[in-house]
C-alpha cells in the first residue's frame, strides 16, 4: 500500500512539473509559433482597390469586437476600402498571377487593426526558429511610428518595422541590435484559399520609450484624430535564397525605396475617424 501512494505521489508531481514547463514563453529564437494557418468558410469579396501614391490612410473605427481568426466576418470589414500594396519598393515587379497584395484598416481604444489579402502563388516560410534571414521568407512588414515624428529607428523604439512572418511572429531590431520577436505587440492569424491569403492582425501601439527588457511596458491607447505614421509592405520569395522583390503601400519609400527599416520620416500616415 505504500509504494502504490508513493508511486501515485511521483504521478501527480511529473503532471505538476510538466504543466509548469508548458505554461512558461520566452521571446528567443526558439520560440514556436501557433498553427500558421486557418481554414475559413468562404473567401474575401471581390472589390475595387484604390491606390494611394503618398501613403495618406485613414482607419474607421469598429463599433463591435473584432475577433482575431483570419476570417474577416466582422461587418467592419465589408464597410471599408481596400488599399493597394502593389508599388514596387525592391526587385522586379511580379506578374498578377504571382503576386497582388492590398489591405484594410480599422481601430478601437487598443488596437489597430489590419486585414492583409496576398495573392501569392508560393509562400516560402523562414527558417524554424524565426530569426535568422527573417527577411528572405514571405512576410508582411507593418511600419508604425506611434507619435509620427519620424528619424531613425533601426537600433531604437523611436518607431518599429514589424517583420510578420508566415509563422505568425513580429520580428524586429532591438537595442543591442539583435533581431527580437516582439509577438506581444500583434495577435494574427492567416488563412489561406487556394492562392490567396489573408492575414489578420490586431496591433497594439507602443511609444518611443518602449523597453524591451521590461515586462512593464503600457500601450497607448488611441482616440479618434489621432494620426501615427505608417506604412505597409511584402516581402516576397518565390523559393529562392533571398528576397525577390518588396511591394508596398506608398509610391515612395525613400532612398532606392528602401529606408522604411531605418527611418520613420519615410512613412505614410494613418488617421483614425469614426
Amino acid at each position: 500500500m505504500k509504494n502504490k501512494n508513493l508511486n501515485s505521489t511521483a504521478f501527480i508531481g511529473v503532471l505538476i512539473l510538466l504543466f509548469l514547463v508548458s505554461c512558461v514563453t520566452k521571446n528567443t529564437g526558439n520560440q514556436e509559433s501557433s498553427p500558421t494557418s486557418v481554414s475559413c468558410s468562404s473567401g474575401s469579396e471581390d472589390a475595387a482597390t484604390l491606390s494611394i501614391p503618398d501613403g495618406v490612410f485613414e482607419a474607421k473605427k469598429a463599433t463591435a469586437t473584432i475577433q482575431i481568426d483570419g476570417c474577416s466576418k466582422e461587418a467592419i470589414w465589408a464597410d471599408v476600402d481596400w488599399y493597394s500594396m502593389n508599388y514596387l519598393w525592391l526587385g522586379e515587379k511580379p506578374t498578377k498571377s504571382d503576386y497582388q497584395g492590398r489591405f484594410k484598416l480599422s481601430w478601437d481604444v487598443n488596437y489597430v487593426y489590419v486585414l492583409v489579402e496576398i495573392t501569392d502563388d508560393y509562400l516560402n516560410p523562414t527558417l524554424k526558429n524565426g530569426i535568422e534571414n527573417y527577411w528572405k521568407g514571405d512576410y508582411v512588414e507593418v511600419f508604425i511610428d506611434e507619435d509620427q515624428s519620424g528619424g531613425n529607428h533601426k537600433f531604437h523604439h523611436q518607431a518599429f518595422a514589424y517583420h510578420v512572418s508566415t509563422e505568425g511572429h513580429a520580428i524586429d531590431k532591438s537595442t543591442s541590435e539583435e533581431t527580437i520577436f516582439l509577438d506581444e505587440h500583434i495577435q494574427v492569424v492567416r488563412s489561406q484559399d487556394g492562392n490567396k491569403h489573408l492575414w489578420e492582425m490586431a496591433i497594439q501601439l507602443y511609444d518611443r520609450q518602449f523597453d524591451e527588457n521590461s515586462s512593464e511596458n503600457i500601450p497607448v491607447l488611441i482616440l479618434k484624430n489621432k494620426r501615427i505614421g505608417f506604412s505597409i509592405g511584402y516581402g516576397d520569395n518565390d523559393g529562392t535564397n533571398r528576397r525577390e522583390n518588396f511591394m508596398g503601400s506608398k509610391k515612395n519609400h525613400g532612398i532606392n525605396n528602401d529606408e522604411g527599416y531605418t527611418n520613420a520620416a519615410v512613412f505614410g500616415s494613418l488617421l483614425f475617424v469614426e
